[in-house]
């Protein structure tokens, strides 16, 4: 392989993307994080998922010396016109408070169409990167439901399942969900650069 993917910083230090990630890419490269160089956060600021993930990801670079790779995903409601997006995260102050004011805002609504969105950025060499996108549609169950994962993944129903991210555990959502599908595009990536 190639020596500039043998080592990649994951440009993030949410501990829940960190498993979830390691899992999906398996041996293919030797990941380190963020908290393993520094211990300050990259702020979201951007308006799209595209500009929070090259944003990460290029600091993730520059700080470190090492590829990095970074990522920014929201869950896009239909009803809501989008919401909450990529302000997914930042739509209350935890998990069960996002959960909750997405389904009072949802209350009233017929259509629970919903897709979640990861935008991947591979940025290996200065101004130079790669852009992997993932998408994984579903429906909003009604409560939440399930032990497994994180975020929205109680209220989320991907298309074909009948149950939520959270009930089917890590196994099935790392080879369907959003994250996955782009990871998939970047591991074929990593094996056509070597």
């Amino acid at each position: 392989m190639d020596t500039h993917t043998s080592l990649i910083v994951l440009a993030t230090k949410n501990e829940h993307k960190i498993v979830e990630i390691k899992a999906m890419l398996g041996s293919i490269v030797d990941c380190r994080t963020l908290g393993d160089y520094l211990t300050i956060t990259v702020k979201e600021a951007g308006r799209t998922l595209l500009e929070n993930s090259l944003a990460k990801a290029a600091f993730t670079f520059k700080t470190t010396g090492q590829p990095s790779l970074a990522d920014d995903s929201g869950l896009f409601v239909d009803a809501l016109d989008g919401e909450p997006g990529v302000y997914s995260s930042r739509y209350g102050k935890n998990d069960t408070d996002r959960i909750d004011k997405l389904l009072k805002n949802m209350a009233t609504k017929k259509n629970r169409a919903a897709a979640f969105r990861a935008v991947f950025i591979y940025y290996f060499a200065p101004q130079k990167y790669e852009v992997f996108r993932g998408e994984c549609h579903g429906e909003i169950a009604l409560e939440p439901r399930g032990t497994h994962g994180f975020g929205y993944d109680p209220i989320f129903i991907p298309k074909g399942y009948t149950k939520t991210f959270a009930e089917l555990g890590p196994d099935v959502k790392n080879t369907i969900s959003h994250r996955a599908k782009a990871l998939v595009k970047f591991k074929t990536y990593l094996k056509r650069s070597a």
